[in-house]
């Protein structure tokens, strides 16, 4: 049954990618086609390799087995939001990709590139030392585990300050941007990706190398990439898996930040290939079928979310401070030891409401995103938009993953930080919109053909009527018929009553 389940959720997500890529909004630019690849990925190709390779260091290490009930309906979970997903971003964002930059875009950004020195000067130096205290461990210190609702609390640093070094990932993407992606302009871009990469994070780097290739991809006004940029996105996957497997020690090994050791221990366990927790979505879902409702008695109903309300308040300033969701129903942590669980969207669906659950919170990540993506290639496309823009899709390669909203309310604030003290700054400066810059070029063209003797605004009272000829008729012309054109040209110009 179990294979079955398999085969009809490869031939579904197939036929629903070939209808996308058909689709007028098909491009690297839409939400769906992110979305398309971490299911493809994750609910797809993985749940194949799982039987092949037999994975099971996660049912081990939460101390769970799910039935082959729980395991199909994961699958079939998993391809219901996909199509949940996929039927409401396309019809929110049924547009096709427009490019609109000219001269006077370029002009706009040209004068927003130099004061993004303002940007780095105030958001530079917090990023940086949060960078450096997480890559000396401090940043960590106090964080400790709540074993009841699975919650890490900070109880000395500020969470503000632990995730300001995201921040470096926007700006990164920016300056390679704005320095038309010259090598020196890359250079910040390299330098992060190496930090990150060596803690053995890699959401972060994955998300700024998004970003990167959505600049590149709007510079060139190219809708997908090409074959050499694909090998270049199979390079980084293989860089995403390699420092996966031992979380950056090789990395550090190679820079030089850590001597290499060489530990045998007999019948150690090593991963499987693609078996490591940050891809182990597939498995996190089976928990939470496995828990929710057999187990659990009851669902969620999407109280989780109200954590949005409570989060951004320091646990320094509110002592009482729930841990975790204000409101929980179900305590997942009760039942197991689902350490570094994300749930996906089609898993926090199922956790929510269950099968209803899954199609009302896929599709309503769809609309919200096809809403947005819509909005953006209707608008203007101004500079400041279009970063926000490429920052906001490439950081969904995380909110996917994690499938909860406040992940998606918190990431977003932090990478959204520079663009919006970008927009103050210009504000401040009063540097003009492209609005306004594309008001004013059309009043000067408005003058220039006023003040041309022959055109057609040259008298403002003057119809102008494309079937009437504005230039003398020809000489060859017989004399009726240029007497005739003549006499209509001169009513024209003379209306009667005018």
């Amino acid at each position: 049954m179990y294979e079955l389940a398999l085969g009809f959720g490869f031939i579904m997500s197939l036929s629903i990618l070939v209808f996308f890529v058909r689709h007028q909004a098909f491009s690297l630019f839409h939400p769906l086609t992110l979305y398309s690849a971490f299911h493809f990925l994750i609910f797809v190709i993985r749940p194949i390799l799982a039987v092949l390779l037999e994975y099971n260091s996660v049912y081990r290490g939460y101390g769970f087995m799910p039935t082959l009930w729980d395991k199909t309906t994961v699958i079939l979970a998993a391809n219901l939001g996909f199509a949940s997903f996929a039927f409401f971003c396309l019809r929110s964002g049924n547009v096709p990709v427009s490019f609109r930059a000219d001269r006077l875009t370029l002009e706009e950004r040209k004068r927003l590139t130099q004061l993004f020195v303002w940007v780095l000067a105030i958001c530079g130096p917090i990023a940086v030392y949060s960078l450096a205290r997480n890559f000396s461990g401090q940043l960590y210190e106090g964080i400790v585990l709540d074993r009841g609702t699975g919650t890490m609390i900070n109880t000395k640093s500020n969470g503000y300050l632990t995730d300001a070094q995201l921040m470096l990932a926007p700006m990164c993407a920016v300056i390679a941007w704005l320095g038309r992606f010259r090598l020196v302009s890359l250079l910040p871009m390299i330098t992060f990706v190496i930090m990150r990469g060596s803690m053995g994070g890699r959401g972060p780097f994955v998300a700024a190398l998004v970003m990167l290739l959505l600049f590149y991809l709007y510079e060139k006004r190219i809708r997908y990439p090409a074959l050499r940029l694909a090998l270049a996105g199979a390079a980084v996957a293989a860089l995403f898996n390699w420092i996966g497997e031992d979380r950056g020690e090789s990395l550090r090994e190679v820079i030089g930040l850590q001597q290499a050791e060489e530990v045998f221990v007999d019948g150690e366990d090593h991963a499987k290939f693609m078996e490591t927790m940050d891809l182990a979505n597939m498995e996190f879902f089976e928990y939470i079928v496995w828990v929710v409702p057999q187990r659990s008695g009851t669902y969620d109903y999407f109280l989780n979310n109200l954590q949005i309300f409570t989060e951004p308040v320091p646990r320094v300033l509110w002592p009482g401070k729930p841990i975790g969701a204000p409101i929980m129903r179900v305590r997942l942590w009760e039942y197991g030891s689902p350490i570094g669980m994300t749930s996906s969207l089609p898993g926090m669906g199922w956790l929510s409401m269950g099968w209803l659950g899954v199609i009302i919170w896929c599709g309503l990540w769809g609309h919200v995103l096809g809403y947005v993506y819509r909005r953006y290639w209707e608008s203007d496309q101004s500079t400041i938009k279009t970063a926000a823009y490429m920052i906001f899709i490439a950081s969904l390669v995380l909110a996917y993953r994690d499938g909860s909203l406040l992940t998606m309310v918190k990431q977003t604030g932090v990478y959204m930080a520079p663009m919006l003290v970008w927009l103050m700054v210009a504000r401040y400066f009063r540097v003009p919109r492209l609005a306004d810059l594309r008001q004013w070029a059309t009043m000067k063209a408005r003058q220039r053909r006023r003040q041309m003797p022959d055109g057609p605004e040259a008298d403002p009272i003057a119809p102008v009527s494309p079937a009437v000829p504005a230039a003398p008729a020809g000489p060859d012309l017989p004399p009726a018929v240029r007497r005739r054109r003549l006499a209509l040209a001169g009513r024209a110009r003379n209306p009667v009553g005018g």
